[in-house]
């Protein structure tokens, strides 16, 4: 009887096993896969509520060392959950891609560089800002009431600081600029008019080179009237025409005889100054004549405006519908604004910097940006009023935005550096002024004095020594 039940008990005993292999493969089966990613012992009403994967976009960016240190100090937030915005476009700040997971961007990058240069470890769980079917749960208004009161919580992401903004979080300091443009088509135009042959010079200096041209006239009809030259020995108001033609003609044609060698000292000089000076006037105008210029197109009227969606600036189109137009247009990324550009969707486009930016570097050769039309605090991080960490991450930020690697990173994500000409406009040629001729003027000027001073002292000395030969030839005739 007993060996009996010992061999019904066998096959039951085995049933079970089975039965909870099977229970347990079933439940692991419904578990995600990156479901090992999270900490489970973070308890978070957001992570519960969002069901989705929180992921160290750090290790990606400063390598998976990148926070095996002893910091001496201790936070109040051991774990970070920082949220982050889905973008459909202007992927260059945040990157989330199609598992939901936080690639990298610029704004992430730096969050994580002023992450590690803190004075204690944060184990930071980035969680995109996304609904369960993986898209945007909201606009960056949302994203910052969600983490209202919710000390151990941040926004990394290209959230512009603003005034309303700051009742509900506080921000870091900024790590980029953010003033408001206006992108509009740009008109090719070209810069010959009728006075496009004297613009290489300013008027200043057209002046100074005719009294040049006098000064020289009067030091070499003074040289060569001093040696008794004929051509010179006229009446007055030939004379002043002949002192102001003669340095002019000289260059083209013999004006008559040249006594007084002083003089061809003093010519030699001028025609060397003179072909200076037009030669630097040739290649000046040469720039002004050929200089392709790209001027904004502004259109007569702003009644259809793109913008970028999920921003603040419909608010602010709004608020200002009598200078840009009634019919804000939500646009989402750089071709986006060139479609709508293209086709005449809408006028023009009102963003910040950083977007126009990004937008010239790919398709500026026929846009170009006008502005700033008004200015902005920022791009910063956002963190829960009463959070222990902001006045730490604040000062990281800043050392991090005053560092080699903030110039590296904008060139890795967006493409270009803040040295970077984007903008394809060149400014006009800048006309020469007195300033650049001044020391060939001094120059100039010292020569022909000295040229004088020595020609005075060479007839001086030249009568003494003829002097007393002539009287004694009188004396005994």
């Amino acid at each position: 009887m007993k060996r009996g039940n010992l061999i019904v008990s066998w096959p039951f005993f085995i049933t079970l096993l089975c039965v909870s292999f099977m229970t347990d493969f079933v439940k692991a089966s419904e578990v995600q896969p990156k479901a090992h990613m999270i900490n489970a012992a973070i308890e978070d009403r957001a992570l519960l509520e969002q069901g989705g994967i929180g992921v160290d976009a750090c290790t990606g960016i400063l390598g998976a060392n990148w926070q095996n240190m002893t910091k001496p100090r201790n936070s109040g937030c051991s774990k970070l959950v920082v949220w982050v915005p889905k973008k459909p476009g202007f992927t260059e700040f945040v990157k989330v891609n199609e598992n939901f997971e936080v690639e990298g961007g610029l704004s992430i990058a730096i969050f994580c560089h002023a992450l590690q240069l803190l004075p204690y470890n944060i184990q930071p769980i980035f969680i995109p800002f996304v609904n369960e079917t993986g898209e945007s749960k909201g606009t960056y208004d949302n994203l910052i009431h969600h983490i209202n009161n919710q000390i151990c919580e941040a926004v990394a992401g290209d959230m512009t600081i603003r005034f309303n903004r700051t009742q509900y979080v506080h921000f870091t300091a900024p790590y980029l600029s953010s003033e408001v443009y206006m992108l509009v088509h740009g008109a090719h135009e070209w810069n010959q008019t009728l006075l496009t042959f004297i613009k290489p010079f300013t008027w200043r200096l057209w002046i100074t080179l005719i009294g040049a041209c006098i000064f020289i006239g009067v030091a070499i009809a003074i040289l060569e009237y001093r040696v008794g030259n004929p051509k010179f020995a006229i009446p007055f108001y030939h004379k002043l025409i002949l002192v102001i033609w003669f340095p002019i003609s000289t260059f083209y044609f013999q004006e008559g005889k040249i006594l007084n060698r002083c003089s061809k000292v003093v010519l030699i000089m001028w025609l060397s100054m003179i072909f200076i000076v037009v030669q630097i006037f040739t290649a000046t105008l040469s720039s002004w004549l050929t200089l392709n210029q790209l001027r904004p197109s502004l259109p007569s009227s702003l009644d259809n405006v793109g913008y970028q969606d999920g921003t603040f600036l419909k608010d602010l189109i709004i608020q200002r519908s009598n200078g840009f137009g009634k019919n804000p247009v939500p646009l989402n990324d750089a071709e986006d604004f060139r479609d709508a550009l293209s086709d005449g969707r809408v006028n023009a486009i009102i963003d910040e910097l950083p977007y126009i930016e990004i937008f010239l570097a790919k398709y500026g050769s026929d846009y170009m940006k006008s502005g700033p039309i008004q200015r902005e605090s920022g791009l910063a991080f956002a963190f829960a009023h009463g959070s222990p960490l902001i006045d730490d991450f604040s000062k990281a930020v800043i050392n991090v935005t005053e560092s080699d690697i903030m110039m590296k990173m904008m060139e890795k994500y967006l493409g270009y550096s803040s040295t970077d000409k984007s903008q394809p406009n060149q400014p006009l040629p800048q006309s020469l002024d007195v300033q650049s001729f001044l020391g060939l003027f001094i120059f100039m000027g010292s020569v022909t004095i000295v040229a004088i001073i020595s020609s005075e002292i060479s007839l001086l000395y030249g009568n003494k020594k003829i002097l007393p030969v002539s009287t004694v030839h009188v004396a005994h005739p």
